[in-house]
């Protein structure tokens, strides 16, 4: 009789665990896989990691603080030599930084790095320099294969010099039965923020960072919040501050409603009529496909998970912005009220069939086990 396999053993690194679209599709792989995972975060947990642990899910936290960074590699790969990985998944750069040499000191024999936030003039924020190119490409050279979160991404990686060969695709996976419309939590949320069924609520979601261009959905929502509309923003980040000055010098502060971060998404969704994505640079566009999971209809500036779906569903307007503010706000109007006259509608059949977590979860599964058995091999 031939032995059943044991499951692969894998290590996902991450810096840290809030809520954010790389956390939460870690926290979706992890919760779907039949391998036997330990999930590391460098910094900080988090919703994401009380959340994976209320599942039953080991996390770890390192903590990592001024000079613990200094032996950070050596402290990661103590604990990757204990827990004798077959597969080390890196997420981020600080995971990809911390994360490589620590693994390859432990010896571990397959090394992955998925990319989430390479853009096309940032990757998380910072931008592009030589210097930062070449301490990615050093790295990347240390891993077995990087991962692409959509086409785009990987299209960027080579860009980048990083071989196509050395280069796997794996889309984003959308627990759409998790994200469907929840008419209590609908109602529990409006309660929460005392708003009555028939107010009309633009929707925001993501951190508060100047690439998703929460100043210009403030000024193209601002007449619509005027006449009694209210936006609700569900995110975290160092421009709220800004953003709630602006909301006041546009005279709407009692129309915004600024959540923080959430991990109740299906009721935060439920309770809005519709979405807005005024990010000019996605790697995939996790929350407008989120949204169209929960039936919202969306405007947005660009997603490529529905550029390479190459069948934008018609309760998603696509708005093509100009770079003049002014008119780029007006744009931003115009689509939000095209959207919001689409109510809500089922899921598309080709955006569930292509984004469903199963779907993506077995993807990730068999690239383990492919680079493992090549290994072995």
């Amino acid at each position: 009789m031939t032995p059943t396999p044991r499951p692969l053993r894998v290590v996902q690194v991450i810096t840290s665990l809030p809520t954010g679209g790389a956390e939460r599709q870690l926290e979706m792989l992890v919760g779907l896989t039949d391998e036997q995972t330990t999930t590391i975060a460098l910094y900080d947990g988090g919703l994401v990691a009380d959340s994976m642990r209320a599942s039953g899910h080991r996390v770890d936290v390192l903590g990592m603080r001024g000079w613990r960074r200094l032996v950070t590699p050596l402290r990661l790969a103590r604990r990757l030599r204990r827990l004798r990985p077959d597969v080390v998944h890196v997420h981020l750069l600080a995971g990809q930084l911390w994360g490589i040499p620590a693994a390859r000191l432990a010896r571990v024999p397959v090394v992955v790095s998925s990319e989430h936030s390479l853009m096309s003039t940032t990757i998380e924020g910072r931008p592009h320099t030589w210097w930062l190119r070449g301490i990615y490409r050093l790295l990347e050279r240390m891993t077995t294969r990087t991962v692409a979160v959509s086409t785009t991404t990987a299209e960027r990686l080579r860009d980048w010099g990083v071989p196509a060969s050395r280069i796997s695709i794996s889309d984003n996976g959308i627990d759409f039965a998790a994200l469907e419309f929840d008419p209590a939590g609908r109602d529990g949320l409006r309660r929460e923020l005392g708003l009555g069924p028939e107010v009309t609520v633009i929707g925001a979601v993501g951190r508060l960072d100047p690439v998703k261009r929460l100043d210009l959905v403030l000024h193209a929502c601002a007449p619509m919040l005027r006449d009694g509309a209210v936006l609700v923003v569900a995110g975290s980040g160092d421009l709220r501050v800004e953003l709630e000055a602006l909301a006041e010098r546009l005279g709407v502060t009692s129309s915004v409603h600024w959540l923080g971060s959430r991990g109740d998404m299906a009721a935060v969704l439920s309770s809005m009529d519709v979405l807005v994505s005024a990010s000019a640079d996605e790697t995939f566009g996790m929350a407008v496909v989120e949204a169209l999971g929960n039936g919202l209809p969306v405007a947005f500036v660009e997603c490529p998970a529905l550029e390479e779906l190459q069948a934008v569903p018609a309760h998603a307007r696509h708005v093509r912005c100009t770079g003049d503010y002014q008119v780029d706000a007006w744009a931003l109007r115009d689509g939000i009220r095209q959207a919001l006259a689409s109510g809500r509608v089922p899921v598309p059949t080709a955006l569930r069939d292509r984004y469903g977590a199963a779907a993506a979860t077995h993807r990730m599964e068999r690239l383990h086990a492919e680079l493992v058995g090549q290994r072995d091999g």
